[in-house]
């Protein structure tokens, strides 16, 4: 006995393998604790042990004469052969991170990087009320002035001629002009807030139209009659005094029509008629553009001054129907 292993157990395994070599018994007993190393057999080349140095070997096992012969079992304990290392194949693991991978394609764009403390946050992308294709038309026919200064009008010239009277004027066509000047006035109340992105944008398109020295961009809240200046709200004027005789006067505002319900400083209709009337008596013609739908127009405001509704579906041809 060696430890808790026996020579019975050597014999139990012996038999449940179907070992019948020395070399193999030796290795069961290596293997049970009872023994060195398991022998390994000799390689060709290799010197053996001594002829007269006596081996262990298995008691034998009497013969059946009538049993037939068991069937040459693998000499390996556990089925398989011993094999030098020249003969087998060596696989080398590889560390995980060196394994190429393939590039795996997201099919949702990643997050944005965060923002920082003191990033300011990106504005997102604007549509603007007008159609972009028809704005420099849009408001060059709201903002022009009719003139007699186009080229000569030669059917006029030939009928005063063939009743024998005298040119004292050479007759023109009308031509629309935008030489006059146009003055804005954006109105920065709660109400128009949504609209702030907007406002500069028709700001933008007139200054194109009409050159930066022919635009003037008054602010004011609710009504202009209340204040109104380019700067800031403490430097505005009061009251509002309209431009030059023939500019035109745009003005930008929902007329009061819009904004919280309960709101204390909305516009009043007579607010508003003294503004267009000072305009109108300054030798000026106002127009609104209203970022509204029709339906919320005031009144009175429909017939106080020209109305161009500020929405996508607004046209060339309904501006000028809204002028005339």
């Amino acid at each position: 006995m060696s430890g808790e292993a026996w020579l019975g157990d050597v014999a139990r395994a012996a038999r449940s393998l179907g070992t019948r070599s020395p070399e193999d018994y030796a290795r069961i007993a290596a293997l049970l604790g009872m023994g060195g190393t398991p022998h390994t057999p000799d390689l060709p080349g290799e010197v053996g042990p001594p002829a007269d140095e006596p081996g262990w070997q298995a008691p034998a096992r009497p013969e059946d004469p009538e049993r037939p012969p068991a069937p040459d079992p693998d000499p390996s304990v556990f089925g398989r052969r011993d094999e030098t290392a020249a003969q087998t194949t060596v696989t080398v693991l590889v560390p995980g991170d060196e394994i190429h991978r393939p590039h795996h394609s997201w099919g949702t764009p990643s997050l944005p990087r965060p923002r920082g403390r003191g990033e300011a946050a990106p504005k997102p992308p604007h549509l603007p009320l007008l159609a972009p294709r028809s704005t420099a038309a849009l408001l060059t026919l709201v903002l022009s002035r009719i003139t007699p200064e186009g080229e000569l009008d030669v059917d006029r010239a030939t009928e005063e001629l063939a009743h024998a009277r005298p040119l004292t004027a050479i007759p023109r066509l009308p031509l629309a002009t935008l030489r006059y000047g146009v003055q804005i006035l954006a109105d920065t109340s709660r109400a128009m807030e949504p609209f702030a992105r907007d406002v500069d944008d028709v700001i933008g398109h007139v200054r194109a139209l009409a050159g930066v020295a022919g635009t003037q961009v008054l602010r004011f809240a609710d009504v202009p009659t209340r204040g109104a200046g380019e700067r800031a709200r403490a430097t505005w004027r009061r009251p509002y005094r309209p431009p030059r005789p023939g500019a035109r006067v745009l003005i930008l505002s929902d007329l009061g029509a819009g904004g919280p319900a309960l709101n204390p400083w909305r516009a009043t209709e007579q607010e508003w008629r003294a503004t267009v009337g000072a305009i109108r008596q300054r030798g000026c013609d106002p127009v609104a553009l209203v970022p509204l739908p029709e339906r919320y127009w005031p009144r009175w405001a429909r017939t106080l001054l020209p109305l161009v509704a500020w929405d996508r579906g607004t046209t060339v041809g309904k501006a000028l129907g809204a002028r005339h």
